[in-house]
């Protein structure tokens, strides 16, 4: 497991070792909730950031209430590391539905994507996500998939995280996050086209 940093780069921890800062943390260990902030929130970011993108959900409160959420009842909070990841993106998703009921579902036109960092895995899509028109452009095609489909995407592609953790946060088994993965990728390859052509 990577950790991210602030320029890109990525420092290796293990999950055992971020096992151990979890327990830690529980205890009140402001050290180890730092290497797990450190580690989570660059990634989280991104999934709230993409999720909430033309909407008038303000991410960045988003993201601070869900680690306000997580620093609050983390020593209720019983699990690994894994459990915890779900856990945290589950919060971040509650958060989100909150804040839309909360506010009128209006297109933001002046604020823009500050950064998305995409994975390379995904190449043949790739250079579509070098110029920032093209990552609005396939943020807005995400958000046009069915929802289930669009979660799955974030997840894996904005927020890296792996089929058993996508599936553990969004409570579906890992072959319906692969399937899932799949049709949203297969859909925004021929939308990808249609635009090309």
């Amino acid at each position: 497991m990577r950790e991210p940093t602030q320029d890109g780069s990525s420092i290796g921890i293990s999950e055992t070792d971020l096992n151990t800062a979890l327990k830690a943390a529980r205890t009140g260990d402001e050290m180890a909730f730092a290497i797990l902030w450190r580690h989570l929130n660059p990634r989280l970011t991104r999934f709230v950031q993409a999720r909430t993108y033309k909407s008038s959900i303000d991410f960045e409160e988003v993201i601070s209430e869900t680690w306000v959420g997580v620093a609050r009842d983390i020593r209720k909070f019983k699990g690994n590391y894994i459990e915890f990841t779900a856990w945290i993106y589950q919060i971040s998703r509650n958060r989100i539905v909150d804040a839309a009921r909360k506010r009128d579902r209006t297109v933001r036109t002046t604020e823009e994507i500050e950064e998305i960092f995409w994975l390379p895995d995904v190449q043949n899509v790739e250079r579509d996500f070098e110029a920032g028109e093209g990552v609005k452009g396939i943020i807005d095609l995400i958000n046009k998939l069915p929802s289930a489909q669009a979660e799955v995407l974030l997840l894996r592609v904005v927020s890296d995280l792996s089929v058993e953790e996508t599936a553990k946060i969004l409570k579906k088994s890992a072959n319906s996050v692969r399937v899932l993965a799949y049709r949203g990728l297969e859909t925004l390859r021929a939308d990808l086209g249609s635009a090309n052509a």
